[in-house]
This record gives C-alpha cells, structure tokens and sequence, in this order.
C-alpha cells in the first residue's frame, strides 16, 4: 500500500510539474515568436526607411544648396527680371529633423514663353513643387516694356540634411 502511495504521488507530482513545464514552456514560445515577429517588422521597416530615403534623395535638393544665389543660378534668373524669395522659415520634419520644405515665390516681369521655360527647368529639378503660378495678373511698373508682364510663381522647395540622410 505505501508502494502504491509514494507511486501515485510521483505520478501526481510528474504531471503536476509537466503541466508547469508546458504551461512555462508555451508562454515561452509565445513570446519568442512575437519577439520575432517584432524583429521582423523592424527589418521590415529598416527596408522601408532605406527605400523612403532613395526616394526622397530623388525628389528632394540638398539642403546646403537651397540658397538664393544658387537657386537663381539654377534656374537662370535674378534682378533685373524675376527674382527669387524664401517665404518665412523653413518647415522642418522627421524625428532626426532632416527633412526641410521652404515656401518660396518667385516675382517680377518677363514674357509668356520664357515663365513656362521656367517652369520646365523647375521640373527637371529636384525638390520644386508649384502651387500657383499667375501670369499677367498685376500692372507691371512704369517703364517696363510693353511685351513684359508680370508673373508669379509660388510653391514648395522639398530639401534633405546630406549629412543626416546617407
């Protein structure tokens, strides 16, 4: 009888201490495979942010070339015709503050086929979104030839740190 006892209570205790290990072991599991799940999504999101920092060096300007004169340079303009202004400061995003957007506006007199020849060249280059362009919609001033109207041109400069985004 004691043979059964002591027999009966190994038994009791091995599936006691089976169903703890199991019990322990699946909540184990449980959490390695959200723990890879989670490594996953990082990687994931690592390919993403490689990927989302190739598009934005595509469409995007450095910023240490948005400065007036460059820009002017770039897109063949300045006194005593069309000129180049930032409006305000500039925008800046991302949690490693590295994405800029500057509003810009350009102003002043010139004729219709050299306005689109500039928005053409503001199209090939990077980081130039318009949003409003406005052709003959003011009086130029006095003494303006007669075959110059005035234009203006608004819109964003999209720019990225180079030596943040790599």
């Amino acid at each position: 009888m004691i043979r059964f006892a002591v027999g009966a209570g190994m038994i009791i205790f091995a599936l006691v201490f089976g169903v703890y290990r199991y019990m322990d072991l699946s909540s184990q599991r449980a959490d390695l495979e959200a723990a890879l799940e989670e490594a996953y999504g990082k990687r994931d999101e690592g390919k993403d942010l490689v990927q989302r920092i190739r598009e934005i060096k595509k469409i995007g300007m450095v910023v240490e070339d948005a400065q007036k004169f460059n820009i002017e340079r770039l897109l063949d303009i300045g006194a005593p015709g069309m000129e180049w202004r930032f409006v305000g400061q500039p925008l800046v995003r991302g949690s490693n503050r590295a994405l800029y957007r500057y509003t810009y506006r350009i102003s002043g007199p010139t004729t219709y086929a050299e306005s689109q020849a500039l928005l053409e060249r503001m199209g090939r280059l990077p980081g130039f979104v318009v949003y409003r362009y406005c052709f003959n919609c003011i009086q130029p001033a006095r003494g303006t030839p007669e075959d110059l109207k005035m234009v203006q041109i608004e819109g964003y400069l999209y720019g990225y740190d180079a030596a943040t985004l790599y």
